[in-house]
């Protein structure tokens, strides 16, 4: 078994059968004629009006102008990138994070997890000329790492995500190198994450919901959810952001799209309310990006598409990646 699909299993239990409801409001923004890209992430720069999509087969990052061209930014495995995953644009700083995590959707990869360990990172680009800032790894055999989604505050701090040898939140700070800021077993499985507009609230998705974490002191707060909504395992959140008080979140085990304001005291959900559910062109729905008030997302990063000896479908059994969009308000 694949071990990017062994994540989705852990996260959503991907083998079960999705829900037959269908909710549709999304649209489809644009595709990509890449069809064994395998995207995992979006990310947006504002001031070119560009986007830019990761590839955990290729391991490489592509860029799509404003008239639709697609050109490879950053090409396959340069600079030792494994599997591109979560990635951030520091406008202001004019930075392309990205990271980066061995695993067996990359073409060509063979470490072994037992033996070898698996080798993750962050890359930090210049989003002008593509050219690597700095990069930040861990590569050592029997180890096993998975650098999964970040955010960027303010001041250009960054948070990532990091599961498997270690279920923990790392940050890049003003001393340009890669700490843990926090260990948990109250954050099992992190993924995504959102900055709260104050800068002192960080939101992140985890394998049994979501929590609230106060960069000042580190205290953890579960976030409360409403009766009879689930945000945990199958219906967890790959994809997590902040919009007006409100999160929203990407859920691939049940291939939905969600908006979840937050109640007065900011320590729970008000509602699940559905944006998005079994669009038809949906096969592992995972991050997005905000683009004003609308959600730009990867519809069908088709993480199943392997046969049982590893191979990859051909061409004519896989898609085109698609990027939806959905209003949030």
């Amino acid at each position: 078994m694949r071990n990017l699909s062994i994540l989705f299993l852990l996260m959503s239990f991907l083998g079960q059968a999705q829900e037959t409801v269908r909710i549709n409001n999304s649209s489809v923004a644009f595709t990509i004629p890449e069809k064994d890209l395998l995207p995992e992430s979006i990310a947006y720069d504002p001031q070119e009006d560009v986007f830019y999509v990761s590839s955990t087969r290729k391991g490489k990052v592509v860029k799509i102008d404003r008239d639709g061209n697609v050109t490879d930014f950053i090409p396959s495995k340069k600079h030792g990138l494994w599997m591109t995953i979560g990635m951030k644009v520091d406008v202001q700083r004019r930075y392309l994070w990205v990271c980066s995590s061995g695993g067996d959707n990359l073409e060509g990869y063979d470490k072994e997890d037992d033996t070898d360990g698996r080798p993750a990172g962050i890359f930090k680009f210049d989003l002008n000329t593509g050219n690597l800032i700095k990069k930040y790894t861990f590569e050592n055999a029997g180890e096993v790492h998975f650098m999964n989604d970040l955010v960027i505050a303010r001041n250009g701090t960054v948070y990532i995500t990091h599961m498997f040898s270690d279920h923990s939140i790392y940050q890049i700070g003003s001393n340009d190198e890669i700490e843990v800021f926090l260990t948990s077993p109250a954050v099992p499985y992190p993924n995504g994450l959102a900055l709260a507009d104050n800068q002192r609230t960080l939101f992140v998705a985890h394998s049994n919901g979501i929590a609230k974490i106060n960069l000042e002191t580190k205290e953890i707060t579960q976030l409360k959810i409403p009766e009879g909504q689930d945000i945990s395992r199958r219906a967890s959140i790959d994809g997590l952001y902040y919009y007006k008080w409100t999160l929203v979140g990407v859920h691939p085990g049940k291939s939905m799209v969600t908006k979840m304001p937050l109640n007065e005291a900011g320590d729970g959900l008000d509602e699940v309310q559905i944006l998005e559910q079994n669009h038809p062109m949906m096969m592992n729905p995972t991050t997005g990006v905000l683009v004003g008030n609308e959600l730009y997302y990867i519809a069908n990063a088709q993480f199943g598409s392997f046969n049982e000896d590893g191979t990859i479908w051909p061409m004519e059994r896989l898609y085109e990646p698609v990027i939806l969009k959905v209003r949030i308000d």
